[in-house]
Parts: C-alpha cells; structure tokens; sequence
C-alpha cells in the first residue's frame, strides 16, 4: 500500500524538535511518508535518525530581499516537485507565504496552513512593518489557492484577523489549541526551589522581557528574588533583544541566565512561578509545560496568553506593557504557598484537559485524514 506523503515545512530545525516532534512521530506511526523542510542549524542527524526524511532550505526568517527570497523560493518549488507530497504542512507566516506562492501550481496537493501567532509582524506599529503586512496579505490574497488549503489556528482572535483579511470559508478552518505537551514527563516533582521565577522562551522585546526586568528591580527594592532565564536571544527576529544586553543584566545579578537546553524539565521543577509578560501568543508551549509540572503561571491579558492561564484558576493575568501590575502579580503567589499550590494543580487539570500532546496529535491526524 502506497504512503501518504507529508512534507513539513518549518522555518528553522529546534522549532520542529520543540514544537512539532510529537505529531511528526505520531504520522510515522500512522504510516505517513514524512519528509521535514527546513533551515538545519545542527539538528539534521538527530532528526534523520528519528526516521524522518530531511531537505535543508536556506531559509532566512528576517530577510524581505527580493532577488534572495525569490532564490530559496525557487528551491522550496523544486524540492515539493521532486518529493510530489499529498499534504504540505507549513507552520509560520513565511513558509506560508511560499506554500502560497507555488500553490496555483501544485493543485493536487492539499495545504495546511499552520498559523502559530501573528508575532513582530502584526505587533510592531513602525510604518515600514505595516508596509511589509500588507505586501504579505496582498500576497496571499493573489496566489493562495483556497480550493486545497486549510487553516489551522491556535486561537480564535488570530483566526478573526485572518479570516478577515482573506475570507476563509469556515469548513476550512480548524482550531487546535497549541502544540500539546507530554504530560508523562513534565510533571511536579519534590525538590529544592532554587528560582523564585523561570522565564523559558525566546528573548524577545515582544515577550515582554523589558517589563519583566524592570518588574525585578521593582521587587529587588523590597526583597530578595531570583529569576531563571532560560533561552536564547533570536537574531533572525527583529524583536530579538540584543545579547550585550542579557549579558550585561545576567553580570549584574538582575537574571541567572541560562543559554536554550533541550531538557529544560528539570530547571522548569526547581522554579515556584512560571512567567510570560508577552504582547501577544499564538499560544505559548513554556507556560503550558510549566503549568503540566504544576507551576503557577503569571501572564499578560492577551491573545493566546489568556487561553492557558485563567485568572485566579491556575494563574494571574496582567495587563500588556504594565511592570508594576507584573511585580504585584509575582509578590501576591510569592507570599502565598497555599494560593500556588491551588493555581499550580488547577493548571495541571487544565493541560491534561484540553492541552496533552495525546488530544493535539489526535486533532491533526483528523485534519490529514479529510484529505486523504
């Protein structure tokens, strides 16, 4: 019996490994052909040695040249000809932008467009940036073709703006919340809590790192705290915040920070509080495995953001921007073991409920089968 051939395309490889693992295993599983597409900073062997198929695109997530973009373009055009998929996954806007730009071309094959957050190009308010968004929509509006693709959003205020703007029929469209979290391994574990507070995410201006700092030297005034910063700064992004920077807050004592890890369970266990200040989220997968290991979370009031924390349930939401709301938010579950424990295994419910890798898997594997 012939495969379905399933191409994911992402842009970079950790992401795949972070975010997307899972459901890729769970296509292997259900005798999918899998081929992943992307940039492979270091990750390819691993990734092959999964049982996965690899094609590295040099993909620049930052870069808008014409004459480069049309380049790697023009690779991607030659890499889905060759492989022939029946389903093309694409996850982030600029992948696909390009699935979109080959799709009158490639009729047969059923495109699932992933939108994991709108990010610095629907945030940012600089002229220029909303000169490059619409350039994208103009874009999609031209060479999407709706007849074979699908919409899959993680919230419903993205899935709003979309719509909007291309006017998606609504058989077309599918909500699944997130990339799911192992609620087998990230689990509560008894041990010593060396941070008062993790942040474990992309450093990025966008994620509300500025407020946090100053949320910390707020607090410092007053009492002793720590923070875990557990990431990277991410150059290709442009809400990247500059590495002089993290260095210089970590030497000042400010942050204890910690470079990106692959295992990052044990660090997210030794940390009371789990905290995201961010603009906006498709729906972050670092507060979800901080509340699968019964951390309290503190978050910003804010699309994707407010679907996994619930206001006094399992966390505390604060509004954008609003670094003496954040610090109150942290002193108020600091203060209060009780009041964490409760938040802590609320969130746990929550993710076992609606977020587990098992229910994500399971809801992609119903959209593939629509097309088979």
């Amino acid at each position: 019996m012939k495969k379905t051939k399933l191409l994911y395309f992402i842009s970079e490889d950790d992401y795949f490994l972070t975010h997307k693992l899972d459901q890729a295993k769970s296509a292997i599983k259900n005798k999918f052909d899998v081929l992943i597409v992307c940039k492979f900073l270091k990750n390819e062997k691993k990734i092959k040695a999964l049982g996965f198929k690899t094609i590295n695109l040099n993909l620049d997530r930052k870069s808008i040249n014409p004459f480069k973009e049309l380049l790697c373009l023009i690779e991607f055009g030659k890499i889905v000809f060759n492989f022939k998929p029946d389903l093309i996954q694409c996850i982030a806007l600029k992948p696909i932008l390009y699935t979109s730009l080959i799709s009158p071309l490639i009729r047969k094959t059923q495109m699932i467009m992933c939108i994991v957050g709108l990010g610095y190009l629907f945030i940012d308010k600089k002229k220029s940036t909303k000169i490059i968004k619409k350039i994208y929509i103009n874009l999609l509006k031209i060479f999407l073709s709706k007849k074979n693709s699908h919409f899959i959003f993680q919230n419903n205020q993205d899935k709003k703006i979309i719509e909007k703007y291309l006017k998606i029929q609504s058989s077309k469209i599918t909500i699944i919340r997130g990339s799911g979290v192992d609620t087998n391994k990230f689990i509560k574990k008894e041990t010593k809590k060396n941070f008062d507070l993790i942040f474990h995410s992309r450093i990025l201006y966008d994620k509300g790192f500025i407020e946090l700092i100053e949320a910390i030297k707020n607090l410092r005034k007053k009492r002793p705290i720590t923070l875990l910063v557990l990431g990277s700064p991410d150059p290709n992004n442009r809400s990247s915040v500059e590495l002089d920077k993290i260095k210089a807050w970590h030497k000042q004592g400010l942050i204890n920070w910690k470079r990106k890890t692959q295992n990052v369970i044990p660090l997210i266990q030794k940390s009371k509080i789990a905290v995201l200040p961010s603009y906006r989220e498709g729906l972050p997968k670092a507060l979800l495995e901080a509340a699968s290991c019964e951390l309290p979370i503190i978050t910003s009031n804010t699309v994707g953001c407010k679907e996994i924390c619930i206001n006094k349930y399992n966390g505390l939401l604060v509004p954008v921007g609003d670094y003496i709301s954040l610090a109150n938010a942290i002193e108020e579950i600091l203060d209060n073991k009780k009041l964490a424990r409760f938040y802590g295994k609320n969130g746990r419910k929550l993710v076992i409920k609606k977020f587990s890798n098992k229910i994500v898997n399971k809801h992609f594997l119903n959209v593939y089968k629509q097309y088979i």
